[in-house]
């Protein structure tokens, strides 16, 4: 017969006798879980974009400043110094319009921290020019542009190693005014842009510039509105009866002189012409958009 071991049996509660997990809640169903949260990032900002982008390499980079240029609302000619003939020097013209600017003397081509071209002129000789053309009388009157869009714009990237008022991109007779168009220079030590109509010219002056510095320079003249300058981010505008129209002329389209004087000594780059009043705000991006490249 087998031996029963004897031992401490515990019981579980029973509620009077039933199963042992009649006590227990009946089981539920799980609940339905909410949809997951998308978290969207933050638009980068205009500036935080440029970095990204000279990240990404500043040879795409540069292509893309470049793009922005030769996208500008009637253009008219774009030399941003990179395009250069070996046997002449002469300076092409990246609009799609062949503006070729003729070399005249010796300035030399080169690279900003062997990236950012740009032409290098002494001041004592050195310049581009182009022939006058229909084109390149920019009146501000022309009808196949609406109003508003009508009007000139013109600058780029320029550098002075002196500030004895040099030019830096002029269609300008040194003798009289009614055979002048227009003209941004330096003068008396302040940047400025000059528009005229028949004998009289439309001026703003802007702000001095520091010796051996890269400034982002704009002129803008908006017919029976305005003439306005840029330099970097900071604008100045005469609206004082401005002219609704330029004067015709026969001088030449000149970068680093008018009419082969007034020389410029320093370094000129991204330079652009246009048969438009741009905005503000597109002005602005050209600035924002190039000036990583410059140390700005």
């Amino acid at each position: 017969m087998p031996i029963i071991q004897s031992g401490n049996i515990t019981a579980h509660p029973t509620g009077g006798g039933g199963h042992p997990n009649e006590s227990r809640p009946p089981l539920q169903p799980p609940r339905p879980q909410p949809p997951p949260v998308t978290i969207r990032p933050k638009p980068e900002s205009l500036d935080r974009r440029i970095r990204n982008l000279e990240a990404l390499g500043n040879g795409v980079f540069v292509g893309n400043v470049l793009a922005s240029y030769m996208a500008l609302p009637g253009l008219v000619g774009f030399w941003p110094m990179s395009s250069v003939q070996r046997s002449t020097g002469n300076a092409y013209d990246l609009s799609g319009q062949g503006r070729t600017l003729t070399y005249n003397d010796n300035p030399a081509y080169t690279y900003y921290n062997g990236l950012v071209p740009y032409i290098d002129l002494d001041g004592t000789g050195d310049f581009l020019s182009r022939a006058t053309e229909t084109d390149l009388d920019i009146q501000g009157s022309e009808t196949i542009f609406t109003t508003g869009a009508a009007g000139l714009t013109m600058g780029g990237w320029f550098w002075a190693d002196a500030t004895a008022d040099p030019t830096l991109i002029s269609k300008h007779d040194n003798a009289t005014a009614t055979n002048s168009s227009y003209m941004l220079d330096i003068s008396s030590g302040l940047t400025r842009m000059i528009v005229y109509n028949a004998s009289t010219g439309y001026s703003v002056s802007g702000e001095a510039l520091t010796i051996g510095v890269w400034y982002f320079i704009v002129g803008r003249f908006v017919p029976s509105t305005s003439v306005d300058l840029w330099v970097n981010a900071t604008k100045t505008s005469n609206t004082t009866s401005i002219a609704a129209s330029l004067n015709a002329t026969t001088p030449p389209f000149q970068i680093g002189a008018r009419n082969s004087a007034a020389l410029l000594n320093g370094r000129a780059s991204m330079v652009f012409l246009c048969a438009n009043a741009l905005g503000d705000d597109l002005i602005s991006s050209l600035f924002q958009a190039s000036r990583v490249l410059f140390g700005i």
